[in-house]
């Protein structure tokens, strides 16, 4: 057993040198105000760097610990919670939503899966308005939306759908969604720069591309702020009640944590070791719980991308090899799949 710690060691300090130099090269070759990474082998950390900057205008430096919007890899997070309370027999996949309207046709596995039959955005414009809807009218929405599809059909990727999953969790918990974030994963997993609601002040600044707005000029996403050389700020924070599909921020170290936790065969308190594995596994349309499954360089992974408030987010777990990569940046124009599988191969590599 010691002999292969050693052997693991080795093998993780060549990962370490390899993979800061890939963070330096995928900065400066997309010209990235910043971008941070995380890899955990085995349970541990085997990697936390990063490369750029935090703040352009302050120059204050991005870490590893440094929290970013995760985007919709907060519905890891979600999926997390949910699984937990059908773990502790609190919920069921099988239970209907209760919200008078026709999503309660659907299940909770049919939310989990995106077939409930709702749309991705719902009829909110947030994105060009940067007005997020509270639980008001999220609820209100849900009560007269038609669903497209009978539940469990068709795959229709749903922002609604995993908003619509933290308001079944704050209404079995009777506790809002941050809290649940917070006392149920964040506390306990001793996530230093994970949290929903309310960002701190050492969130870091969000960036649009250089000389560009995205989708258009003529009608951009919300939030453009003052010029910051050739970029511009995103100035908007807070996902209210789509929360729990895309508003949870994080770091690298924390998020790569929470995929250590998921693959593998450790013990953990977190989520029962059945609560794991229906997030790896296929369910329905290609789709885990919470996360897509997929094929890289002849293996199963798992993943899921993010994009929030000028952040990209990216997790990519590898259950077979025990190993989780979580990687961040802080411009619309950040590419953090590609770094991701990037550090992949240098793990799978390394470790092998």
């Amino acid at each position: 057993m010691m002999l292969a710690w050693l052997q693991l060691a080795a093998a993780l300090t060549g990962l370490e040198a390899d993979a800061q130099g890939v963070i330096e090269a995928h900065r400066s070759e997309y010209d990235l105000p910043g971008v941070t990474a995380a890899v955990v082998v085995d349970g541990r950390i085997a990697f936390a760097g990063a490369a750029g900057v935090a703040d352009l205008q302050s120059g204050r430096a991005l870490t590893a610990d440094t929290p970013l919007y995760a985007g919709s890899v907060s519905k890891v997070f979600t999926a997390v919670m949910v699984l937990r309370a059908v773990g502790s027999a609190e919920l069921s996949l099988d239970e209907h939503p209760v919200t008078g309207g026709a999503v309660d046709d659907a299940t909770v596995m049919d939310l989990l899966t995106h077939s409930a039959g709702l749309p991705r955005e719902g009829n909110f414009d947030y994105w060009f308005t940067g007005e997020f809807p509270d639980n008001d009218a999220l609820d209100a929405y849900l009560r007269e939306q038609p669903l497209r599809h009978r539940p469990g059909s068709r795959l229709t990727y749903s922002n609604i759908g995993y908003a619509a999953l933290g308001r079944i969790l704050e209404r079995h918990a009777d506790r809002p969604y941050a809290e649940l974030l917070a006392a149920q994963i964040a506390g306990p997993q001793q996530f230093t720069a994970t949290g929903a609601g309310q960002p701190p002040d050492s969130l870091s600044r969000g960036y649009t591309p250089r000389n560009r707005l995205i989708p258009s000029a003529d009608r951009p996403f919300a939030g453009v702020g003052q010029p910051v050389g050739d970029r511009r700020l995103r100035e908007y924070h807070g996902a209210a009640a789509m929360t729990p599909a895309f508003g949870i921020y994080s770091s690298a170290r924390d998020l790569a944590r929470l995929g250590g936790i998921l693959v593998g065969d450790q013990q953990d308190s977190l989520l029962p070791a059945s609560g794991r594995q229906q997030m790896l596994t296929r369910q329905r349309f290609g789709r885990g719980l919470g996360l897509r499954i997929d094929r890289l360089k002849g293996r199963t992974v798992a993943r899921h991308g993010g994009w929030f408030a000028a952040h990209r987010s990216h997790l990519l777990l590898d259950d077979e090899a025990n190993l989780a990569i979580a990687v961040l940046a802080n411009s619309d124009d950040g590419n953090p799949d590609e770094l991701a599988e990037a550090l992949y191969l240098i793990a799978i590599a390394e470790t092998d």
